[in-house]
């Protein structure tokens, strides 16, 4: 049974979640994938990543977002526990299980839940650093497993095999991470850039659906680049409290992330996310207005689209379009169809369902073949 301390802790948790955090909304299930070893440039525009170019397009597409250092295994850990734990290598780490402040262990002490699948992993729970392709050093709550001061049960510790098809049993926060053979680490590009993008589409695409009806999200992102691009590495936010664009106005990087998930669960800055920065501006509930690489921001009304009588609401602009072109596209970024519209005014743009499966679909719109703006559909 819980103590009384422990029960008035998480009130007052929940107390701080719904006041001070009230700018950050809560998904009910957050799932983090990471990647490995390419930097912005290399994923996001290349025909080699279609998928993951529908998520940039669908979802708050982080234009600048860095990782931290090199190489891999200190990124994971700053993402996790706000610092490095005294580690610079991709070594096995010593002195483990730690005791210090982590995601993980602040999850469960404030009574959410907390798991990390990691793709060939010999069994729930296993220590070893390196099975098959897969390789401890991107698993970084394995380094505070343990009964003790902030640390994780063995329990929680999964094997891909054990994420479940049935995504409400997911808990609060889980991090998902592909094998070396599947995350663009093992090979050669442009080859392992398809594999990756293959892995995301196969293991993640039917929770990115399911999202956008269940108040979930998805964050993907890179742990650090290829040494090449200043570490600057593709991140993106997917789900339905999300403002779909492109953000470049600030330089985020793992330590703001791990605050901003802090921040939506109330939980205490572990390392060096206290003096971190929240990302707030992508949003829905902030009503973000400002998105950089368009100049409208769009949304369709109603949603789901059920018939031929949604329309796609504008705002942020007053002029008047002579022509204007609706492109829409499925979920591997084909372009299925091309609307055009002539001499529309600046409130409304008509959309059709005709010849459009259920599903999840994405718009552009195309002013003098520049684009203006850009948004997701649920077609139902």
């Amino acid at each position: 049974m819980k103590s009384v301390k422990l029960l008035l802790l998480q009130f007052i948790i929940v107390c701080l979640s719904s006041s001070a955090f009230a700018n950050v909304p809560r998904p009910d299930h957050i799932v983090v994938c990471v990647l490995e070893n390419h930097g912005y440039n290399q994923v996001i525009g290349s025909s080699f990543a279609p998928y993951i170019n529908q998520l940039s397009t669908m979802g708050a597409n982080m234009v600048e977002y860095y990782a931290l250092t090199h190489p891999s295994q200190p990124n994971y850990l700053m993402l996790f526990s706000g610092g490095n734990q005294g580690v610079t290598t991709d070594n096995l780490p010593v002195g483990t299980p730690w005791t210090t402040p982590n995601l993980g262990a602040s999850l469960i002490n404030a009574g959410f839940s907390f798991s990390g699948f990691s793709e060939d992993l010999p069994s729930t729970g296993s220590l070893v650093g390196a099975s098959g392709s897969y390789g401890r050093k991107h698993s970084p709550w394995i380094n505070w497993q343990g009964s003790g001061l902030n640390q994780i049960s063995a329990g929680v510790n999964f094997t891909m095999d054990n994420f479940p098809s049935d995504f409400n049993l997911l808990p609060d926060v889980s991090f998902v991470i592909p094998n070396m053979d599947n995350d663009m680490h093992n090979g050669v590009d442009p080859a392992r850039i398809s594999s990756g993008d293959a892995w995301v589409y196969a293991n993640l695409s039917t929770y990115v659906n399911w999202t956008m009806q269940h108040n979930s999200l998805l964050i993907l992102l890179f742990d650090e680049d290829n040494n090449n691009n200043s570490n600057h590495i593709p991140c993106l936010f997917v789900g339905p409290m999300v403002q779909s664009g492109n953000y470049s106005s600030n330089g985020y990087d793992h330590y703001d992330l791990l605050r901003t998930i802090e921040d939506i669960y109330g939980l205490p800055y572990a390392g060096n996310s206290a003096t971190a920065r929240t990302i707030e501006e992508i949003w829905l509930t902030n009503k973000v207005n400002d998105l950089p690489s368009v100049e409208i921001n769009s949304v369709i009304y109603p949603s789901p689209v059920t018939d031929n009588n949604s329309i796609i609401k504008l705002s942020g602009q007053s002029k008047k379009f002579l022509s204007v072109k609706v492109q829409i596209y499925d979920v591997l970024g084909n372009l299925t169809r091309t609307d055009v519209f002539s001499n529309m005014d600046s409130r409304s743009i008509p959309f059709r369902k005709e010849n459009l499966n259920n599903g999840i679909y994405f718009y552009r719109l195309v002013d003098s073949e520049k684009l203006i703006g850009t948004g997701k559909i649920i077609v139902d």
